[in-house]
């Protein structure tokens, strides 16, 4: 750009143009700019005679950005959401009241840690595909989703966890489990099962959506005597019966030692194996934040 050129440039063009990035199409973008779909066009316009080519190509989808727009926008939207985060968050002036997003199964929540002036508000897993779910992250309606899908995005982090290699059984601290020395492949098939069930981890009678391989020629059949949507529900059923349960180490360890509720834990039989399939989860990447909220996240991975 000359100098001329820069005086006489519109910045408001380019949050149009990231706003059409964003959301696909000139009707959705107008809606969120509370401006009208011509508008839209005009300034779209406007840019291509600026820039001198094509910003975007129509698809069946919708409006995709070129190379150049791509280029354009990794330009300015950093400088764009700071600004917009500084005159209309006031979480930025006052960090305490800044409120994390997460969506989740409620089994998961514990291994966030919040930083003291970070609140959270958690949501179960909602199905969305996966160019929605890059939007609501892009206009902030989620910070951070535990998903079975690896999002593609240049704003959006995807890591794989591990919480889910790792299992042990769970009992009461009461139950006659507790006066062997080991917990055997018997004690598995003998005693009921209690099961914890979320759409995002699979059928509810499968550990976390989870194939069980038994080194067995005759593995028998499992008693499944009690299903919780919630793990809470869960684990004072435990508490309070002779059940056992099939829980991620880490999860298991949190009621035990954190949250001191009655349980022992076993190490599974040798002859049992679990594999689950993988689990990620996704977060934005968000400089205006006082540290990255890959900082706030407590998992393992």
């Amino acid at each position: 750009m000359t100098g001329s050129k820069t005086k006489e440039f519109d910045y408001n063009l380019i949050k149009t143009m990231n706003e059409v990035i964003v959301s696909g199409n000139l009707s959705r973008a107008a809606t969120n700019l509370n401006i009208s779909v011509s508008a839209v066009s005009s300034s779209l316009k406007k840019l291509r005679q600026h820039f001198g080519g094509d910003l975007f190509y129509r698809t069946v989808n919708g409006l995709k950005p070129t190379s150049a727009a791509l280029e354009i926008h990794h330009s300015f939207s950093k400088a764009i959401f700071i600004i917009e985060n500084v005159v209309r968050n006031k979480e930025v002036m006052h960090p305490g009241n800044s409120t994390l997003k997460v969506i989740c199964p409620d089994i998961l929540e514990p291994y966030f840690i919040i930083e003291k002036n970070e609140n959270i508000e958690f949501s179960s897993y909602g199905n969305s595909d996966h160019d929605d779910v890059i939007q609501r992250f892009l206009h902030k309606n989620i910070d951070i989703l535990v998903s079975n899908t690896f999002l593609h995005h240049e704003k959006v982090v995807t890591k794989k966890l591990t919480v889910l290699d790792d299992f042990v059984v769970v009992c009461s601290a009461h139950s006659m489990l507790t006066t062997q020395q080991a917990f055997t492949l018997t004690h598995y098939f003998t005693y009921p099962h209690a099961c914890y069930c979320h759409p995002l981890l699979g059928p509810a009678k499968t550990p976390f959506g989870g194939q069980i391989y038994i080194d067995t020629p005759f593995p028998g059949k499992i008693r499944t005597a009690y299903i919780s949507s919630t793990i809470n529900g869960l684990i004072n059923a435990l508490e309070h019966s002779d059940m056992l349960a099939i829980l991620p180490r880490k999860i298991a360890h949190y009621f035990i030692h954190h949250r001191q509720y009655h349980l022992a834990e076993f190490e599974l039989p040798a002859e049992i194996k679990i594999i689950c399939p993988p689990l990620y989860v996704n977060y934005l990447l968000d400089e205006t934040r006082d540290k990255p909220i890959s900082e706030i996240i407590k998992w393992n991975i």
